[in-house]
Order: structure tokens, then C-alpha cells, then sequence
């Protein structure tokens, strides 16, 4: 079920993400943090309250933590120009996210 649309820009650093397990059910979180080049080792507050997280995907089945990997990994050959559209399809460069997102 998806209540509502959000969007969370990842490359600019600031987002740490970190995985939450209760009652069975795994979690994506995601604080915010000062920003830092990506693979950056920043110190960061190890004893943050978890209140400060925003749960952004929550899984009741670990198959569908594969199904999201791989939807990931074919994002990621989309941007690094590897990944084999099919016969008749091309990659889309004026796909406009914000006017999708926020569409009325």
C-alpha cells in the first residue's frame, strides 16, 4: 500500500541510512547528517534516538529485500549506460521526476 509520494535525493551526502529489525519486520531507515562526499568515513552520533528516523521501506518477507536489490542494480546499469533496454526501447532523458511526483 503506498499512502502517499516522497521523494529522497541520495548523492548529496546527507542522508545515512541504517537497517531496523522489530516483531519480524526489517526496516530501511534514514537520518539526516551534515553532508559528505559518498564512501566518506564521518563520525557520526552512535547513540542517536530512534525517533530522529524516518522508516522510509519496511519488509515482512526477505524475498522482497532481493526483488528491491535488483530493481536497484538495473537503476544503476540505467545510469551507467549498461543495461540492455529491449529491442524498440530507449533510455529516457526528459523523464521530469518532480512532474511526476507532483502531479495534480
Amino acid at each position: 500500500m503506498i499512502k502517499g509520494k516522497a521523494k529522497m535525493e541520495f548523492g548529496s551526502g546527507d542522508i545515512r541510512m541504517t537497517g531496523a529489525l522489530s516483531n519480524g519486520v526489517g526496516a530501511l531507515c534514514c537520518i539526516t547528517q551534515e553532508p559528505h562526499e559518498i564512501g566518506e568515513k564521518v563520525p557520526v552520533e552512535d547513540e542517536w534516538d530512534p525517533v530522529q528516523a524516518e522508516v522510509i521501506l519496511t519488509f515482512s518477507k526477505a524475498d522482497s529485500i532481493d526483488a528491491l536489490i535488483a530493481e536497484l542494480q538495473d537503476v544503476k546499469a540505467m545510469m551507467d549506460g549498461s543495461y540492455p533496454f529491449e529491442k524498440g526501447r530507449t533510455r529516457e532523458k526528459d523523464l521530469d521526476f518532480d512532474a511526476f511526483m507532483y502531479r495534480p
